[in-house]
């Protein structure tokens, strides 16, 4: 049993994610911040997009390590260069990408609060070290991905999807995912 007075380490910390180029390694965990949130270094390829979308409740804050990094916040869209920041608020649409097509771009990524998305990455991770997934971000389970899809929903949506429309198209994952937890699958791989 853990005491109060030691600290629980992330298995996170230092594993490293790639999706579609895109490469994230976990380097602070919300057990270690004092605001909640989850650090990444993350490296996108070169003319990477992340589409407009929104955080209902949550803060995502960029500072460029190397490279360009192109955002757009509420509307206003910077150029940012190494040692520069911008910030996502909750509920203000933001997007960013890469406007180098021959360069990747190292930034800094912090989302607060994070456990939610934290939760996600250890599932994520217990999956695939238990040969589940199709590399390392898809559960191979329909019913596994539904179960783990479903608790992600409100977190926020892509702006080019009106509100109303992206949670008709989460109806189906969520009656999946009632299936799912019904059979046993969680969303939290323990």
């Amino acid at each position: 049993m853990i005491e109060p007075s030691e600290a629980m380490e992330s298995p996170l910390i230092g594993h490293e994610f790639w999706c579609l180029g895109h490469r994230l390694r976990i380097i602070q965990s919300t057990r270690d911040t004092d605001d909640g949130s989850v650090w990444f270094d993350y490296l996108a390829p070169p003319s990477a997009r992340v589409p407009e979308h929104i955080h209902r409740h949550q803060e995502e804050r960029f500072e460029v390590v190397s490279g360009t990094l192109g955002v757009r916040v509420g509307g206003r869209e910077l150029i940012l260069h190494p040692g520069q920041k911008a910030t996502g608020a909750p509920s203000v649409p933001h997007a960013w990408w890469n406007p180098n097509s021959d360069e990747e771009v190292h930034l800094l990524v912090g989302i607060c609060p994070g456990l939610e998305i934290e939760n996600l990455f250890e599932a994520l991770l217990g999956l695939a070290r238990d040969g589940k997934t199709l590399g390392q971000m898809v559960p191979r389970n329909p019913l596994q991905l539904a179960v783990v899809l479903d608790g992600t929903w409100n977190w926020g949506h892509f702006t080019a999807v009106p509100e109303p429309i992206w949670k008709g198209l989460f109806a189906p994952v969520a009656l999946l995912a009632l299936v799912g937890r019904t059979l046993g699958y969680r969303a939290l791989h323990l």
